[in-house]
């Protein structure tokens, strides 16, 4: 019998990415009520052993290296192409659960679109839950923090954008919104 952790948060990054190792390694693992656990993973053939430790948690956040419509990981990239090969325990996440991912330019375009809402229907299938992403590039801070900015992307320069959708236990996006995120200037 495999005993789960219940913990608020899972962090995800890619192991063989250093910058990716450094922010999610200085990020506090306690506060308050709040606990995360950081797992590195070295591609997306890792990600169902990993997810299948945990039990009720409220939010799953990917602090990868992104593109439009993907996560990147060195030993290959979680897309909607490839979704369904992760298995996503029904157990995993708790009430009003959250998936985040934190990688630039992963919710940017229709590619993006189309990825948060495929990652929406797959890991909350039977739950529901609000997914998201941003649409430009992503500071990271010593803090292990990523925060979307004011930059320059192949769309051109704009402020960021955290783009969410909402989904119930069908699979239906029930909502969705998109914030303005980054630094006031």
């Amino acid at each position: 019998m495999q005993i789960r952790k219940m913990v608020s948060e899972v962090m995800i990054y890619d192991a063989d990415d250093a910058s990716c190792s450094t922010e999610a390694n200085n990020s506090v693992p306690d506060v308050g009520a709040w606990t995360v656990d950081i797992q590195g993973v070295h591609g997306v053939a890792e990600l169902t052993g990993v997810l299948d430790q945990y039990v009720g948690i409220r939010q799953l956040s990917f602090c990868t290296h992104g593109f439009p419509g993907g996560v990147y990981f060195r030993r290959g990239c979680l897309t909607a192409g490839n979704l369904k090969s992760v298995v996503v325990p029904d157990r995993l996440f708790g009430p009003n659960a959250r998936l985040l991912f934190m990688g630039c330019e992963t919710a940017r375009g229709k590619d993006g679109e189309d990825f948060l809402i495929a990652a929406g229907k797959h890991f909350f299938a039977g739950k529901g839950g609000i997914v998201g992403g941003a649409n430009i590039y992503i500071l990271g801070l010593p803090t292990g923090a990523r925060l979307p900015i004011l930059g320059g992307s192949s769309a051109g320069w704009h402020r960021g954008r955290l783009r969410l959708y909402q989904f119930d236990p069908s699979g239906k996006v029930t909502g969705n919104q998109v914030v303005k995120a980054g630094l006031p200037f």
